[in-house]
């Protein structure tokens, strides 16, 4: 296990955080506020969203970010679609890009993450 001192999000372990053998693990929580946006195709709502870092889930951590990369589900114009999902979030300044891509037409928008006050979740 290594120690990151210096970092806005560092965690202790940075290895995986599931770590084998253990039936609870504890999961990097992070609050990211993102502004409006907008393009010519698609709006997006100005938005608080908790993530919980858990790499069963599908986050990849690495020493300098967390990322996400997936498939999710909008809806627009009242239905529901398949889209993908790629969220990359520095460990060392907290800002976060988040890329919502669906029918051919996608949105970036840009927030700042926080750790969240609790403990976080245990999975």
């Amino acid at each position: 296990m290594q120690v990151i001192r210096n970092g806005f999000l560092s965690l202790l372990a940075l290895g995986a955080l599931t770590l084998e053998g253990h039936a609870q693990n504890t999961v990097a929580a992070l609050e990211c506020d993102f502004p409006l946006a907008s393009t010519d195709d698609w709006n997006m709502a100005a938005s608080t969203l908790q993530y919980y870092i858990d790499t069963a889930g599908g986050w990849k951590v690495s020493q300098d970010s967390f990322a996400f990369d997936g498939p999710t589900k909008v809806t627009i114009d009242g239905k529901e679609q398949a889209a993908s999902l790629s969220i990359t979030i520095s460990r060392q300044s907290g800002k976060a890009t988040k890329t919502l891509s669906s029918g051919g037409k996608s949105l970036t928008i840009s927030g700042e993450c926080k750790k969240m006050e609790s403990s976080g979740r245990k999975f």
